[in-house]
């Protein structure tokens, strides 16, 4: 019998705590991997989002801490508008509201001036008015609302009609409900006020050229200036999010170490008589080790295989829900199965760690006398 096949025998022993034991550690893994995409797919989300709308600069309120809370008064667009380099600028306001049955529901208002209103992949209908109550809707929100061309949402409490479906690329794109951004402003009580603008600069402006206005309109008034991928760099709700994710990920992980470390220490102790009798046959102490760590590993890993399945498979459900999946894109990438696996590898030797010196720890005389 080779040391490995002596290692699986071993666990076969107690076949349902070895399977226990896996599942800990398969729950910990999942638990990791779905967390972790989670934090980071809002992120995702929000600058796919808003680089398939063709925000080349996005200007935000220098004090705001999340993106969706931000305000900046809406005749800012002037001045920005004035500086040398600066093409275009338009205004948004986004503001989340409750529809139907407890659907929470992004709903974005754009300056009729916009490039985006231009670039709005259509599928059905047309284009809201400019000052009418009417929205055009994602195909994903559209589906779990169960609206089409002329159906009528209470939106803020007012009455919107639908007048277009659109087939937008990304996650938050396909669960947008998108007005005129004057209604929306009169809808939601924040008139005056948007979120962000978004400033086209001079296409004839080099790199540097560009960052010298970015720079200056930073310096100009109390803003922050962004690309796409920077949006959420300072959003406190991420930032929130993604450490909660991380804290919950690593008791995740030190639980299903501890499991393991439970196992082993038991199996070490009903095998005393055993690890007494491989001693006084000659095996060495790296041995016995050696074997008890692999034990160890093996259920490791195994759970680690499980782990990835069951976040993948646990980020599909969260994407499932009308509540997160209309909004936000979960897919575990690279980096979420690797963290979460570079983190649990160490310590599956470490769970074992403590249970292999207990065994070499014992002298084979008292471990043969044990009953």
């Amino acid at each position: 019998m080779t040391f490995l096949e002596f290692a699986f025998a071993n666990l076969k022993r107690r076949p349902a705590r070895t399977l226990l034991t896996i599942l800990g550690v398969t729950l910990a893994i999942g638990t990791a991997v779905a967390l972790l995409a989670l934090g980071r797919g809002i992120a995702e989300s929000v600058e796919q989002g808003l680089d398939e709308q063709g925000a080349e600069m996005v200007v935000m309120a220098r004090s705001a801490t999340d993106v969706i809370s931000a305000r900046l008064p809406g005749d800012m667009a002037a001045e920005l508008a004035s500086m040398e380099g600066v093409e275009a600028v338009a205004g948004t306001l986004m503001a989340f509201t409750v529809v139907g049955e407890g659907n929470h529901v992004l709903v974005s208002g754009w300056d009729p001036a916009s490039q985006a209103w231009r670039d709005v992949p259509l599928s059905e209908g047309r284009m809201p008015e400019p000052g009418a109550r009417e929205v055009v809707v994602g195909d994903v929100i559209a589906d779990t609302l169960q609206l089409q061309v002329g159906s009528e949402v209470l939106m803020f409490e007012e009455p919107f009609t639908v007048v277009g479906l659109t087939e937008f690329d990304t996650a938050m794109n396909r669960g947008l409900t998108i007005a005129p951004l004057s209604v929306l402003q009169e809808a939601s009580l924040r008139e005056g006020q948007v979120t962000y603008f978004s400033v086209r600069l001079d296409p004839e402006l080099g790199a540097q050229e560009a960052e010298a206005v970015r720079q200056a309109i930073a310096e100009a008034l109390p803003v922050t200036v962004s690309n796409a991928e920077e949006v959420m760099e300072g959003d406190r709700n991420t930032e929130v999010l993604e450490s909660i994710s991380t804290a919950i990920s690593i008791v995740a992980l030190v639980m299903g170490g501890l499991s393991l470390l439970g196992t082993l220490l038991l199996s070490v102790q009903e095998r005393t008589r055993e690890i007494g009798m491989m001693t006084a046959m000659g095996w060495s102490d790296m041995q016995v080790v050696g074997l008890i760590v692999v034990e160890g590993l093996v259920m490791g890993l195994a759970g680690c295989a499980g782990g990835v399945v069951l976040g993948i498979a646990s980020s599909s459900f969260f994407g499932s829900l009308p509540a997160l999946g209309d909004l936000i894109e979960f897919t575990p990438r690279a980096a979420d199965l690797a963290l979460p696996l570079a983190f649990a590898v160490p310590l599956c030797v470490l769970g074992a760690s403590y249970p292999a010196w207990r065994a070499v720890r014992m002298l084979p005389a008292e471990a043969l006398r044990s009953v």
